[in-house]
């Protein structure tokens, strides 16, 4: 399948000190309490360093779920954490970075240039391009991050209202 690379910064001010944040990016247990709307599973180790390996498994109404699997290349301690999408539904590169801010930590997950493997991942990101990666990021794992960095409670009512805020980005997407 032929498809263009994607990219997109997603970023949020996190009112956490940058340690704070740190510690719950590189400790992939944490990852699926502030991260709804993806699983995260292990492949080994929880600690993120240099190849450690994950899957994404994330679920799309009435389709099979999109699946990918990463590696981490490079961890740049209180800084960035550089992965590669290496099989799977999508494919490229992808990092977290933060950096010390007034009020905080900003948080950003980018794009460095991920594409589609898969037709229904195609048509997702013909469809929306990044908008609807963007929001998903936005109303999910960005303030899902900053909530359990906070000791905010990540509950079901919390999940529920994530599928709420995302059911709107969707909508208004268009």
């Amino acid at each position: 399948m032929e498809a263009a690379d994607q990219y997109c910064r997603d970023e949020a001010l996190v009112p956490a000190p940058p340690a704070q944040v740190w510690e719950a990016l590189t400790d992939l247990s944490t990852w699926s309490q502030w991260w709804t709307l993806v699983s995260v599973v292990p492949l080994g180790g929880t600690a993120v360093a240099p190849g450690v390996r994950f899957r994404f498994e994330g679920q799309r109404a009435g389709r099979p779920p999109t699946v990918w699997t990463v590696e981490v290349l490079e961890v740049e301690p209180l800084r960035r954490i550089e992965l590669a999408y290496v099989d799977g539904d999508l494919v490229g590169r992808a990092a977290w970075e933060i950096e010390t801010a007034d009020g905080g930590t900003n948080t950003a997950y980018v794009y460095r240039g991920v594409h589609a493997t898969s037709e229904a991942s195609g048509e997702t990101f013909a469809r929306y391009g990044t908008r609807l990666h963007s929001v998903a990021m936005h109303v999910d794992a960005l303030d899902g991050l900053a909530r359990y960095v906070r000791g905010e409670p990540l509950d079901e009512g919390w999940r529920e209202t994530v599928r709420e805020r995302m059911n709107a980005g969707v909508a208004a997407l268009g």
